[in-house]
C-alpha cells in the first residue's frame, strides 16, 4: 500500500508543469538578494550596494510583478540616503510604474510625488514636474476616494524645498533606514 502511494506521489509530481521551477528558483533567489540587503542596513558606507541588491532582486522578477515595488522602492530609499540622487530617482520611478502597472493607482501616485520629492532634492526641475504630472493624472481616477486624492495632493503642495527636507518628507513616510532594519 505504502508503495502504492509512493508512485502516485512520484507520478503526481512528473505531472506538473515545467514552470513552476524557475518561478520558485527565482522567488528564493529574490528573498535571497532582500536578506543580502538588510544585511547591509547598518553599514551606511554600503547602502549603495543594499541598493543595488534589492534593485536587483526587482528586475529579477517579471515586468510589472507587484513584488517589483519593494525591490524599486527600497532601493530608492538606499540611494538617496547614499547620496546617489540620480539612482534614487530612476529607482522611485521604477516603483511609481510597477504600481501604475498593477493597479495600484494610490501607491503609483504617491511614488510619483516620492519622485518629485528626490528631483527637488537633484535640482532636476524638468523630473519633478513630470512626476507630479504623474501624480495628478493618477489622482483623478475614480478608483479613488475624496480623502485619498486629497492626502496625495497635499503632499504635492507641501513639497519639500531643498535636499534636508526630502530627507525628513521621506523618513516621514517610510521611516529611517534603522527602522526599516528593524521591520524587516
Amino acid at each position: 500500500m505504502i508503495a502504492g502511494l509512493a508512485g502516485a506521489s512520484v507520478a503526481q509530481a512528473q505531472d506538473r508543469p515545467m514552470y513552476e521551477l524557475p518561478a520558485i528558483e527565482v522567488n528564493v533567489l529574490q528573498t535571497g538578494l532582500h536578506q543580502q540587503a538588510i544585511d547591509l542596513y547598518e553599514l551606511p558606507e554600503r547602502w549603495g550596494e543594499a541598493a543595488d541588491l534589492h534593485r536587483q532582486a526587482a528586475e529579477n522578477l517579471q515586468k510589472n510583478d507587484a513584488g517589483q515595488f519593494f525591490g524599486y522602492s527600497r532601493a530608492a530609499l538606499l540611494y538617496f540616503h547614499a547620496g546617489e540622487l540620480a539612482a534614487a530617482r530612476r529607482s522611485m520611478e521604477d516603483a511609481a510604474e510597477v504600481a501604475e502597472a498593477t493597479g495600484d493607482v494610490l501607491t503609483a501616485a504617491n511614488a510619483f510625488v516620492d519622485a518629485a520629492f528626490i528631483a527637488v532634492a537633484e535640482d532636476y526641475d524638468g523630473k519633478q514636474r513630470e512626476f507630479v504630472g504623474e501624480a495628478r493624472e493618477l489622482i483623478e481616477s475614480p478608483v479613488l476616494s475624496v480623502q485619498d486624492r486629497a492626502a496625495v495632493l497635499a503632499r504635492i503642495e507641501g513639497a519639500p524645498a531643498g535636499a534636508a527636507s526630502v530627507r525628513v518628507a521621506l523618513n516621514v513616510r517610510f521611516g529611517s533606514l534603522e527602522t526599516l532594519a528593524l521591520a524587516d
